[in-house]
């Protein structure tokens, strides 16, 4: 069942998800703390972490990201809605992606019969389609799309209206998501804005979970659309007949299973705090009293806005402005869409991070509170990422040796973390991949 798993339930595809950590992360944090101590998660990413920690304590679950809050609220605070509520929800949801789709009729039509004809062995309509459906892209930069495939978009472009309600189709239909997929993502975000607080984080985190099921990509991240086309020029017949098959998933009825899910978790037994906040700022407004600070920042250069950028929008519901990148003297949009304001984490600068550590240590020494760090040991790479990690195990050490009387660093189990690029520009696969330095004041 989707949102399962072993370590618990799992929101989203996260990179880096401690998921298979629970069990020990929620051991050690018990050992560091007496019982009722609240603890504090500093990256709270997907929320799986301090779900697990607050099944017998108070959680401060802090991210600078906002799906995160909106996800780690929901698994914290999980609200019901009544069922007037969530039947009035569908029911506007289902009424706005009719209208929706019907603005864009005949661009989902000739994208539907791309995907039946890649599913009966010719890939080239659905390869264009990735390749050239952004309806934003193509207003905003032209390209080469087929002269069919042009005019659809350009009348599309012509019906749709600007906003936030349209965003993901005028955006990322045809990229990431079939058209009509992109419109009924879109229904459902803008009737879950129209909710009251107590239930809009619920509805919403669901929208997000349905979200980063259906998207079309290797791993299920934004990072990367599918490139249907090798080196070559000849489509990739296999990869591109998977998208027509992921492609077909409906997105409505999906959408009502995560939220019914989202709905049995478990209430809450403690008054959690979920913030949206830098690392720093949440740090410097920590009370004294908080039990054991738990961090998970990222590993490597990659930032991890670029993983989850689309969503952030539906988190934000916002229209964003898209980053540019230089190609010779000619600026064009990025290739995967990324929003030009999207957290830039000094944890993955070369320049930054030392300092990003020794802010960290620093405020958790003040705090009087026990720091447990995840991080992941292998600093070796290839010729193209000769070090994916920024620092090693042994320069943090060493750096937290400076600030805390008792520095230990524990084996967090035999785990290998996926990797979404190509095999050959990622180090090699490491077991043992994930450590906890665990550092007492």
């Amino acid at each position: 069942m989707p949102g399962r798993s072993e370590g618990g339930f799992r929101p989203i595809q996260y990179l880096g998800s401690k998921w298979r950590l629970l069990d020990v992360l929620e051991h050690v944090v018990d050992g560091l703390t007496d019982p009722g101590d609240p603890v504090c998660d500093l990256f709270s990413g997907s929320g799986v972490v301090a779900q697990r920690l607050a099944r017998r304590r108070r959680v401060v679950a802090v991210d600078v990201q906002e799906y995160s809050r909106v996800i780690t609220s929901a698994l914290l605070c999980p609200a019901v809605l009544p069922a007037g509520v969530a039947a009035a929800t569908m029911l506007a949801a289902r009424r706005r992606h009719q209208r929706l789709h019907h603005q864009i009729a005949k661009l989902a039509a000739h994208e539907a019969a791309a995907m039946r004809a890649a599913l009966a062995g010719d890939a080239v309509p659905l390869c264009d389609v990735l390749e050239h459906g952004s309806i934003l892209a193509f207003k905003r930069q032209g390209g080469e799309p087929p002269p069919a495939l042009a005019a659809l978009l350009d009348g599309a472009a012509g019906t749709l209206a600007g906003g936030p309600d349209s965003v993901l189709t005028r955006y990322y239909g045809g990229l990431y998501f079939s058209y009509r997929q992109a419109a009924a993502l879109d229904a459902i975000a803008a009737a879950v804005r129209e909710l009251p607080d107590p239930y809009r984080d619920t509805a919403l985190a669901a929208l997000l979970s349905t979200t980063s099921e259906i998207v079309s990509t290797v791993g299920s991240q934004f990072a990367q659309p599918v490139r249907p086309r090798g080196g070559d020029g000849r489509p990739k017949a296999a990869a591109v007949a998977a998208v027509a098959r992921k492609r077909r998933t409906p997105v409505l009825e999906r959408y009502a299973g995560w939220l019914e899910r989202y709905q049995r978790l478990p209430g809450a037994v403690h008054r959690h705090a979920v913030i949206r906040s830098d690392y720093r700022s949440a740090l410097a407004a920590l009370p004294a009293g908080v039990g054991a600070i738990y961090a998970d920042p990222p590993y490597t250069r990659d930032h991890y806005s670029r993983f989850y950028h689309v969503l952030e929008t539906i988190a934000l519901g916002d229209e964003p402005e898209i980053s540019n990148v230089r190609i010779g003297r000619s600026a064009r949009l990025s290739r995967a869409l990324y929003r030009a304001e999207r957290h830039q984490s000094p944890f993955c600068i070369r320049t930054e991070v030392t300092g990003a550590f020794r802010g960290l240590f620093e405020h958790a020494v003040k705090l009087g509170a026990p720091l447990v760090l995840s991080y992941s040991p292998y600093a070796t790479g290839t010729a193209a990422r000769p070090r994916p990690r920024l620092v090693t195990i042994a320069e943090i050490t060493e750096l937290a040796g400076e600030y805390f009387t008792a520095v230990r660093v524990e084996s967090a189990g035999r785990i290998a973390h996926s990797k979404l690029n190509r095999e050959q520009v990622n180090g090699e696969v490491a077991y043992d991949a994930e450590v906890l330095l665990v550092a007492r004041p």
